[in-house]
């Protein structure tokens, strides 16, 4: 290590891993190994579940309705995934997955798509 060219590695131990960041929606995990760093994102998905149950809850599936009416909401990194599988330009695609009951907890009310 050159005490004038340091690296975000020279600041860790040199090997392990530690908890960077935790948020009420994700952790940021650090393992080195090496001179290799490698950032892990977990998120978490109890809030937005929590979040999306008491939004049913609520949900009035006999009042009037605007062309607007919110039917899900998923963590950023499962959007992002299923962007970079071209999911979210398929609107079949996404009917599909919005309506599959194994997706039901980020469900908002339960109409169909």
């Amino acid at each position: 290590m050159n005490e004038l060219n340091l690296t975000g590695a020279d600041l860790l131990p040199s090997q392990g891993t530690f908890l960077w960041e935790e948020t009420p929606t994700r952790r940021v995990w650090i393992t080195r190994q090496g001179d290799d760093l490698i950032i892990t994102t977990e998120t978490k998905v109890d809030a937005i579940i929590e979040q999306n149950a008491a939004l049913e809850s609520e949900f009035n599936y006999s009042g009037r309705h605007g062309d607007l009416v919110p039917i899900a909401s998923v963590p950023e990194s499962l959007y992002f995934e299923w962007m970079r599988q071209g999911i979210t330009d398929d609107d079949a695609k996404m009917k599909r997955i919005l309506n599959d009951p194994d997706f039901a907890k980020f469900r908002t009310n339960r109409w169909t798509v």
